[in-house]
């Protein structure tokens, strides 16, 4: 059964701005040191499907148009992509935290629709990221596997 690194992007790859903490301009952007060095052991070295799962408050919105995003995303996505670092998938929830979105991190959707019915080796699986709701959402998925 394949494992899961589930990474969270702002604050975990990329480094967040305050005060949005919206990275929706290339001035904005900034890669934490070592990043693709440690990533890209990761992608070579271990036996994980990589899948980015991130909350992008608001995105779409007037606040935080997609035509500022994207351009960054894809950015980002062909930097990693271009040091051997691959995501099978990139999960990321639009919402903002009123909305209560079933697919926003902690809540499990955006898992629970990407692994769907497939093995998955979940007790060796794990998440990465730099908030309290990564280290939830973690929690959360394994609590609703084993009971």
């Amino acid at each position: 059964m394949k494992k899961v690194l589930f990474i969270d992007r702002d604050g975990t790859l990329i480094k967040e701005v305050p005060p949005t903490y919206q990275i929706d301009s290339f001035e904005k952007l900034e890669f934490y040191p070592d990043m693709f060095t440690w990533m890209s052991r990761i992608a070579k070295e271990l036996d994980f499907e990589l899948v980015m799962v991130s909350n992008q408050d608001g995105l779409g919105t007037a606040s935080f148009p997609e035509e500022t995003f994207t351009p960054v995303q894809n950015f980002i996505i062909k930097a990693l992509i271009n040091e051997g670092i691959v995501f099978s998938k990139i999960l990321i929830d639009k919402s903002v935290p009123e909305e209560n979105s079933p697919n926003r991190k902690p809540a499990t959707g955006m898992l629970t629709s990407y692994l769907g019915n497939a093995e998955y080796d979940i007790a060796n699986s794990f998440v990465i990221g730099d908030r309290v709701t990564d280290i939830q959402l973690a929690k959360i998925w394994v609590a609703k596997q084993s009971g």
